[in-house]
C-alpha cells in the first residue's frame, strides 16, 4: 500500500455554516497478492473479541464464524488475476481502514460482517473507524473494475443514512468503540467514509470529482467526511 493523496478540506469551503473537515485519501495496491495475505491474517485475527464479557464474546464469535469462513476460504482463497466485486468490497474496506488507521491515527473496528448477525451481504455500513476526536466514522466501500465508484459509495452512504442504518448499528458498535464516542453518537455527532475504487490514471482528478459531488453537500452537517480512493496497480 503507497499513499498517493492527501488533502484536507474545510466544509466551510462549500457551506459556510459547515464546521467539519473533508479528508480525502488514494491509496495504490501494486501488490495484490501481499495485500490478500494481509487481508487474510485480518480475517483470522480474533483478538478483537479479547476484551469482550464472556456472553458477548461467545455470541459474537458465533456470529463471525461463518463470514470469517466465507471471507477466507470462498473469496480470499480464490482471487485470480480479475478481481470480483466480493473481494473488491472487502478489499476497499480493509484498505480504507488501513489508510486511516496509518495516515489519521483512527482505530479501526472489525469489519462489519463479522459483528452482524446475517452472512455475507448484511444491509449497513461496510465498515468502521473512531477517529482521534472520538467519533465514530461509518463507511461504505464500493467497488468496480470498470469506472470509478466515488458515486456509487456516497450515495449509498445517504441513502443508508436515511434509513437510519448507522443509528440501528449503535447496539453493537458501543462493544468496539470508546464510551465518548458511543455517547457523542448516540447526540448525533459523527463522521461518514466512503471508499471506492479507481479505474483512472489521474488519481487528483478522480478525488477532486468526489470531493465536488452531489451527494456531499448533505454530508457537511456532520463532523468529517473521509474520501478514500483504491487504485489497483498489480
Amino acid at each position: 500500500m503507497k499513499l498517493l493523496h492527501l488533502t484536507e478540506t474545510d466544509m466551510s469551503d462549500f457551506d459556510p455554516s459547515a464546521k467539519g473537515k473533508i479528508f480525502s485519501i488514494a491509496i495504490e495496491v501494486s501488490n495484490l497478492e501481499q495485500r490478500v495475505k494481509e487481508m487474510m491474517a485480518v480475517a483470522l485475527d480474533t483478538s478483537w473479541l479479547d476484551e469482550l464479557d464472556v456472553i458477548d464474546r461467545m455470541g459474537y464469535e458465533a456470529r463471525s464464524r461463518r463470514t470469517i469462513d466465507k471471507i477466507t476460504n470462498e473469496i480470499l482463497h480464490n482471487v485470480e488475476s480479475e478481481i470480483s466485486e466480493d473481494f473488491g468490497e472487502y478489499m476497499v474496506s480493509d484498505v480504507a481502514q488501513t489508510a486511516l488507521k496509518q495516515h489519521l491515527a483512527h482505530i479501526r473496528l472489525p469489519l462489519a460482517e463479522f459483528i452482524k448477525e446475517k452472512i455475507s451481504g448484511n444491509p449497513g455500513f461496510d465498515f468502521h473507524t473512531e477517529s482521534p476526536a472520538a467519533l465514530i466514522a461509518f463507511g461504505e466501500a464500493k467497488y468496480s473494475g470498470v469506472k470509478n465508484a466515488h458515486g456509487r459509495a456516497l450515495s449509498q452512504i445517504k441513502d443508508f443514512i436515511a434509513e437510519e442504518k448507522d443509528i440501528q448499528e449503535l447496539p453493537d458498535l458501543r462493544n468496539f468503540v470508546t464510551e465518548a464516542a458511543i455517547q457523542k453518537a448516540a447526540a448525533g455527532s459523527k463522521s461518514y467514509s466512503a471508499a471506492f475504487s479507481i479505474t483512472s490514471d489521474d488519481l487528483v482528478e478522480i478525488m477532486d470529482n468526489a470531493l465536488r459531488s452531489k451527494h456531499i453537500k448533505s454530508l457537511l452537517q456532520y463532523e468529517a467526511i473521509y474520501l478514500i480512493g483504491v487504485k489497483v496497480s498489480a
